[in-house]
């Protein structure tokens, strides 16, 4: 009779690395098994780097303790969701359990944040030994309390103290307001952060103050996220365009001054010096229809993400609409890029042409319900200018319907 191999009798580091792939839930159920695993549980290797995924934290004390105990070097609160504000960590009780583990903590990742929180992180001068900081959603006690208060200015410049950061993500809310809320100011002392690999700035504001020289100095980066594209002025572009090693670029919100037909951008043809690029993400410009000579330079591209700015959806000009798959016309933007192995390509639709029922809906949401049959009339289209590519549509909601 053939010996059958069950999960019990796998070598003990094998189980290990299985917990390790475990949020921190699972891998406390686990220990309840037997006592083998509660004893296996119980290995530091295990609680080096510790994903919360939405487990909220009863007793903050003792969890503090414990990671105290096992040397816990990553922290993950994100759970995925940042619309329950309900779930936003408590910031006394974080920024106590912080500051007990500032002299082993190297990475922190965060859902929604509280800027009060990343301010203490900042002004203690104590976590200079953090390689990743991710604030997927960054706002102001007060969005979520009108009687709270907290911090509303930021000197993102500080974060140039962190010289370990290879990762650095700091996203703001849509709702903060930017004339009390400071985000752009001191970015030129990011440029002593050289071993920062991935750097995102989305919901970044331009002003008059707009310092975007320190890319130069980055010379490191892989990945780089920045919003405001087309009020960036173009020196940001000359130090975007010498980033060697960029292989992922995404750039979101912008309208460009230009008319339609005779726009001057030049930032689309600087990004044409990126011929290492392996993806691109453009979410929200109305320049896209100028980028074709620049996209045939980049014979690296394997996937190319485009969505409508909801402000234009004519044919030919930022995106695929419902018009264009009437009127038969591909997008000029698309010509001859015959080596891309993915596209994502928006198309705004109007609410009413998509079923809505049992939560779908939202400014992106792929999952929903296609009853006209003008996505898949899309997809076809697109399908014929890229044979050889894989093309998913997301259909974009417009925020006033949304």
């Amino acid at each position: 009779m053939a010996h059958q191999t069950t999960i019990s009798s796998l070598p003990a580091y094998c189980l290990l690395h299985i917990f390790q792939t475990l949020p921190l839930r699972d891998v406390i159920n686990c220990g309840r098994v037997c006592k083998s695993w509660h004893k296996l549980i119980k290995t530091k290797q295990l609680w080096r780097h510790v994903t919360l995924n939405g487990m909220r934290i009863v007793d903050w004390k003792k969890a503090t303790q414990n990671f105290k105990k096992w040397k816990t070097k990553g922290l993950d609160f994100f759970d995925g969701n940042l619309a329950d504000f309900d779930r936003v960590l408590p910031t006394p009780q974080l920024c106590e359990l912080l500051k007990k583990l500032k002299d082993q903590l190297q990475y922190l990742r965060f859902g929604v944040l509280i800027t009060d929180v990343l301010d203490f992180i900042l002004s203690s001068n104590q976590f200079v030994g953090l390689e990743v900081l991710s604030v997927e959603l960054l706002m102001t006690a007060d969005y979520l309390s009108p009687r709270a208060s907290s911090v509303e200015y930021f000197d993102v410049g500080r974060l140039g103290k962190l010289h370990q950061l290879r990762v650095l993500r700091i996203n703001l809310d849509e709702c903060i307001s930017y004339s009390s809320f400071s985000f752009s100011g001191g970015l030129s002392a990011l440029s002593g952060l050289k071993q920062l690999r991935i750097l995102s700035l989305t919901s970044l504001k331009s002003n008059n103050t707009y310092e975007c020289g320190f890319l130069t100095n980055l010379t490191e980066l892989v990945e780089l996220q920045l919003g405001d594209a087309c009020a960036l002025p173009l020196e940001a572009y000359k130090s975007i365009s010498q980033l060697s090693h960029l292989r992922r670029l995404k750039l979101i919100s912008g309208v460009c001054k230009c008319s339609n037909t005779t726009c001057q951008c030049e930032w689309v043809d600087l990004i044409g010096k990126l011929t290492n690029l392996v993806e691109l993400d453009l979410e929200f410009i109305n320049t896209i229809h100028r980028l074709n000579g620049s996209l045939l330079k980049m014979k690296k591209l394997r996937m190319l993400k485009v969505l409508p700015l909801e402000q234009n959806f004519t044919p030919n000009k930022t995106a695929f609409s419902v018009q264009d798959a009437e009127q038969s016309n591909i997008p000029d933007v698309l010509d001859g890029l015959t080596w891309l192995k993915s596209l994502q390509w928006g198309v705004y639709c109007p609410l009413e042409a998509f079923d809505t029922q049992n939560g779908n809906s939202g400014r992106l949401n792929v999952d929903i319900k296609d009853n006209t049959g003008t996505l898949t009339a899309v997809k076809d289209k697109l399908q014929l200018c890229l044979p050889n590519t894989e093309i998913l549509i997301l259909p974009v909601i417009s925020a006033e319907e949304e």
